[in-house]
Formats: C-alpha cells, structure tokens, sequence
C-alpha cells in the first residue's frame, strides 16, 4: 500500500489516462449537448421534483458510475442555477465541471464563472452520501461561496455547511455531516490532526487512525471522500512546501526569555562574512571559527541553567530574524504579538507560529513578551493529507508550469478550458526604474492621470510595507484611496466590490490577486475598464498573473502594467546580476527591456524549480517516515 501510494509513475499513468478522455473534443461537445437536452426536461421543475430527481441519481451512484449519470448530475445542476440565479450556465462553466467531475484539473481564466462551475463535482460526488469537501485557500472565499451556492444545493436536496474559525469540535462535527462541507484548507488539514491524536498518544496510535481506524463516533470528520478546491496550485504547490503541524501554546513567558534578548544584542555585534555566513535562499546562518570565539567569549552563557539548545543556536536565531524576516514583509506586529504573513497571499495568520525559537527571536526582537516554544502533537504534509481522499480534482486560473508535479504527486491532469470571450487586456510596456523611490514616484504619477481619466486602478503589491510606501505616495500627489493589505480593519469583500467603480483607487498585497471579483460599472467600462498595477514581479510568475487576470475579464476592457526597479526582492535576493544589468542599461533603449523581462522569467522560472525540488525532499521524507512507522507498527 506504501509503495503504491508513493510510486509517482502509477500517478502519473493514472493522470494520463484521464487526461485521454477530458481532451477529447467530441466527448466534451457529447456531454455538453446531452446535458443541456436532459436539463430541458427538468425546466421549471419544483424544489419537490428537482428532491426526488437526487434520490434517483443517489440509488444510481451507488452502482457503477456512468455517461448518464454524469448527464444527469449536470442537468440537475443547470436547472437550479437557472432557477435560484435566473442565468444559464456557459458551455465553459460545464466543460469546467465536467474536467472537475473526471479528477482532473480545469484551468479557467479568472472571470469565466469558476465558482458555479464546482457546483457539478461537488452535487456528483455528493450522491454517494460520504461528504464533499469543497475546500478554498482561505477563509472568506469558503464563506462567500457558501453563503451564495447554498439555495442551489437545497433546490436539489443537498445540504451544505462551513467550518468557522476556531470552532468548537462539535461544531466542526456537525459541518461534516453536510453533504457539501465548505471551509479553507487549513481548518480541514488539522481537524484531520486533532482526529489522529484523539483517544491515544505517539507515532505508532498515529499510524494506525491515519488508516481510519478511530471510531466514526469520535472523530470530527467523517473518511476523506472526495475534495473539490478552488486554486488549487495554491492549494496543493504553493502551500505545500511545509507540513501542517498542529501545536500546543501557551502566552506565558518563557523560561529562556532572557537568553533570546541577550542573543539580540549579541547577534548585533557580529559582522557578516566576518563572524557568520548567510545564505539568502535558504535563509540559513552558519558562524564562522571568529564568530563561535566571540559568541562564547563569555563562557557563562555555555552553562547558562536556562538554556533549553546551545547558546550558539540562540545567537544564530537571532541573526536569522535580522538578516532574512521583515517586518510588514514576513510578519506584523499585532496586540503585542508576532503574526506571520502568508507570502503568496499576503494574509496574515492568526493561529501560526515559526517553530524551533524562531518565534521567540522574533519576539525578542522586536522587544515583545517571549512566549513559550509550540509543542508538536501532530504533523502531516499536504501531500500525503490530499492524497487520502479518493478523489479530488479543482480548478484554478495558472495552472500552467505544474502539470508534472500535479500528474507525478497527486495523479492530476491539467486541462485549459477555452476563454468564452477573447481578452480585451492591453498589456502595457514594463516601467523600469532604478530604485524603489523612483517607482512609486511613477506609480503615483500613472494613478494620478487615471484617476483624472475616471479610470479605476487596481495596485497589487508584494508586502505590507509596499503597500505603505504606496499610500505614502498616493497621499502626496493628494489622492483618495481604499488600502487593503490584511492590517487594517477594512471589510474586504466591501473593498473589492468599491473597487472596480469610476475613479476608484484601491492598493492591496496579494489579498487581492486570487478569489476576488471586480465587477465594473458602467461608466468605468467605457472608459477603457480597470488598471492592474503590479509593484514587482513575484518570485513566482503564477501570482502576477493572477493579480492581472483582476482586470478585463469576462470580455471587459482592461490594462495592466509591471513595474520593475533594480531594488526588487526577486532581483535582490535571487538574480543579483540583473540589478547591475538593469543599471548598466538605457531605459530607454527599445532593447533594455524585453532583456530585462528575460532575465527575470528566467529568475522565476528557477525559483519556481528550487520550491519543486524542496516539496519532493519534503515528500520523500514523509514517506520514509511513514515507511518506519509501518514497519514499527507490524513488529508490535
């Protein structure tokens, strides 16, 4: 079973061979054609018709999955949208669902309707009665969706719940038993957790409730069925180069609370290259033979009675906050407390904590209380945890540049769905500076003539503290704008839904590049639509798309730029050569520029190599643990 669950060529068989039947053409126009022929049977049907409509195709799934049923389901589906939302679905919308519906992945472009497409997954694996998760990258976009699809799914005899943050397990208990059951990754992967450590203690009892042995009586969820995610690269790639770990805390003091600030003050006097080596990527620290000299040179703090690692380590900790984490960038300083920031989201997390004293050291820094160090309960990594449903599928707008890692690790194909309408999106030339002040010079200056224009522009930043610098810059040319960046109390589905009016000026860190809808009003439609502005390319190019794909969808007008400064963290910290290019080169020289964008495609093309290489490692060491535990577990 093991071997089975790890081979990466038995996944990718699989997702290959689904990947034969989506990307046939006939067999999508086939199920499209026979859907919308079956739904008109179904046209105007009551809630009580469309009830025992489900209860057939429940008695049906429990046979032999088909075509008709398929057909059926999508029917169904099409006549309760029709009849809560007055709108047909697209033929986009169904080849969407049908590729879900198939374990496969649909790569929808931002604007084309992804949300009702995971209505037909979520209702088909709903018949077998197991519970469907539909699972969201945060907490809000679990929220929206199910406040709005939950008329569709009671018109058809479904029932839907949400898990809230922080719930009570018996509430949690009771969102499970819905046939559809909403809510963000995170809260499904560590009620998964409290599930393995009810009733016993150590890896051997873990082991063993990992294969659903625990009682059904005292478990907060039931066996992982089926799963359905929205972005779901987000999801299953970008989250998972660490493992969720459930953790026990206190706020009370720690016993070594002293020794981190000590190690502040000791960590400052050290010299780089001189007393330590620093590596960037990896965000490491090693002391040199000068540096071990001087952090011991007082030889007390080798003894010290409340050491709880070596005095060395502290120091090393100390000098990993001040070198690599910033804050506004990797954490906000909140009620006295250090809350990390999500990098490729720029959410911040109420309920995470950096392991290992690295929280402290933050703490220490920042010359907050120094709380005690989390202790590990449970831990699992999101590959392993997604790969116990029996099926999942999803969708997301940038799926392209994963299809391996998505067909070797969880045995997914990839399928692009086509645009319903063509992109009306101007792409405008990349604007180069040399430093960051000179770019939000220039961003406030575009802003500015748009704004006069009644153009709405959109400005997506990297990190809280750039979009600070951008209100600063906003508030000197005298504009008005709404700021969105996870700090401030601002309701933010009312800020985005202000977002796409005439003349609106809104900035936001990544909060804004996926899940969100800007509608547009009229007057802003005609006037050309909205204005995305990216501060900086990501690490990674799939998140600049998302946040350009907020502008022009659905066949609305739409522009979007890139602002590029020899400053940026991508060229900072990962392609320091480009910086010396960029200085080197004549902005405005026709050439400088597409070189320019080159050199930094190959620099996110590289990172986004380095994070793969890092989930594998990941990955393989969880399955040599598992491999351990098994082995551990059958000599007992």
């Amino acid at each position: 079973m093991i071997a089975s669950f790890w081979n990466p060529t038995i996944r990718s068989t699989h997702a290959a061979k689904i990947a034969r039947r989506i990307r046939c053409d006939d067999w999508v126009s086939q199920r499209i054609a026979a859907a919308r022929e079956c739904s008109r049977a179904l046209k105007d049907a009551s809630v009580d018709a469309l009830v025992t409509h489900t209860h057939r195709l429940r008695i049906a799934a429990r046979e032999q999955p088909s075509e008709e049923l398929l057909t059926s389901a999508a029917a169904a589906v099409i006549e309760s949208i029709r009849q809560t939302f007055a709108i047909e679905l697209f033929d986009v919308q169904l080849h969407a669902g049908f590729v879900m519906a198939s374990d496969a992945v649909a790569e929808m472009q931002t604007g084309e309707g992804k949300t009702l497409s995971a209505v037909l997954p979520a209702y088909l694996k709903s018949l077998l009665g197991r519970g469907v998760h539909v699972i969201t990258p945060n907490s809000y976009l679990a929220q929206r969706d199910q406040e709005k699809l939950e008329p569709v799914f009671a018109r058809l005899g479904v029932t839907t719940g949400i898990l809230a943050d922080q719930a009570d397990p018996s509430v949690s208990r009771k969102a499970y038993q819905a046939d559809v059951t909403y809510g963000p990754a995170h809260a499904f992967g560590f009620d998964y957790l409290r599930d393995q450590i009810s009733n016993g203690d150590g890896s051997f009892a873990v082991y063993d409730r990992i294969q659903n042995k625990l009682p059904l009586s005292d478990r907060i969820q039931r066996p992982l069925h089926a799963a359905i995610i929205d972005e779901i690269d987000n999801v299953l790639i970008d989250d998972a180069v660490s493992p969720m770990i459930l953790s026990s805390r206190s706020d009370q003091q720690a016993a070594d609370a002293e020794l981190h600030r000590i190690a502040c003050v000791v960590a400052n006097r050290l010299e780089c290259d001189r007393h330590y080596v620093a590596d960037a990527l990896e965000r490491t620290v090693s002391l040199t033979e000068s540096g071990f000299q001087t952090v011991y040179k007082n030889r007390d703090m080798a003894v010290h009675p409340q050491l709880v690692r070596p005095w060395h380590e502290y120091v090393t900790l100390a000098i990993r906050i001040k070198a690599f984490y910033r804050r506004d960038v990797d954490y906000v300083v909140s009620d006295r407390k250090i809350r990390i920031v999500d990098a490729s989201t720029g959410r911040i997390f109420e309920d995470r904590t950096w392991s290992g004293g690295l929280h402290q050291a933050a703490e220490a820094a920042e010359r907050l209380p120094v709380t005690t160090e989390t202790r590990s309960l449970a831990r699992i990594t999101r590959q392993r945890y997604f790969r116990y449903y029996q099926s999942i599928a999803g969708m997301t707008g940038t799926a392209r540049g994963c299809e391996r890692e998505f067909a070797s690790v969880y045995g997914l194909a990839v399928q692009p769905i086509p645009l319903r309408i063509a992109t009306r999106r101007v792409m405008q030339p990349d604007c180069v500076t040399r430093t960051m002040a000179e770019k939000w010079q220039a961003i406030a200056k575009e802003t500015r003539q748009l704004h006069e224009l009644g153009r709405p522009v959109l400005i997506g930043t990297s990190a809280i503290s750039e979009s600070k610098a951008v209100a600063d810059a906003l508030e000197n040319q005298g504009l008005t704008f709404a700021l969105l960046n996870g700090v401030q109390d601002a309701d933010e589905a009312s800020v985005i839904r202000r977002a796409g009016q005439t003349g609106a000026i809104t900035v936001a860190t990544n909060l804004a590049g996926r899940g969100t809808d800007i509608a547009l009003d009229s007057v802003s439609r005609e006037l050309g639509g909205l204005h995305v502005i990216v501060t900086q390319r990501s690490r990674l190019a799939r998140v600049d798309r998302q946040l350009i794909g907020r502008g022009a969808r659905c066949g609305d007008p739409g522009s979007a730029r890139i602002y590029i400064s020899a400053e940026d963290d991508l060229i900072r910290l990962h392609a320091p050569w480009i910086a010396r290019s960029l200085l080197r080169s004549d902005a405005s020289d026709p050439h400088s520029v597409p070189k320019i964008q080159r050199q930094l495609k190959t620099a996110q093309t590289n990172q986004q190599r380095r994070d793969a290489g890092l989930r594998l490692r990941l990955l393989k060491q969880d399955h040599e643990t598992a491999t351990l535990l098994r082995r551990q577990t059958q000599r007992r």
